[in-house]
């Protein structure tokens, strides 16, 4: 309804060629920024398909790895379970050194706070 009035308002006014050229241009530049978002999404999301993968893999090899350091400390304690044991607490104190290494560089860095004003 709105594109009809001013199209009519522009016919009145002679202003016609103008608005046809207008409306030309933004349609292509709407056209050139759809195929670059379009291009810019799907490098992103084989981004994230490569580094979801690669996270598997790594996780499933690291699975494994641990499941054989277990057995092999259970045939070498002569244990069935003693290996996991080991292995399990292993896991945990890493996980916890981890969590403290990221807390601390998590309360090391200075807040930045924008100040804020009522703009006069």
């Amino acid at each position: 309804m709105f594109v009809r009035v001013i199209k009519i308002l522009c016919k009145l006014l002679g202003i016609a060629c103008i608005v046809e050229l207008v409306r030309e241009k933004l349609g292509g530049f709407v056209h050139t920024l759809q195929r670059g978002l379009k291009a810019k999404a799907k490098k992103v999301a084989q981004l994230v398909l490569l580094a979801a993968l690669t996270f598997i893999l790594f996780g499933l090899g690291l699975r494994f790895l641990l499941l054989g350091l277990a057995y092999w400390l259970n045939a070498l304690l002569s244990s069935t379970y003693l290996g996991f044991f080991l292995v399990s607490i292993f896991c945990f104190l890493m996980v916890v050194l981890v969590v403290l290494i990221l807390r601390s560089k998590m309360n090391n860095q200075p807040l930045t706070q924008e100040k804020i004003s009522d703009g006069t």
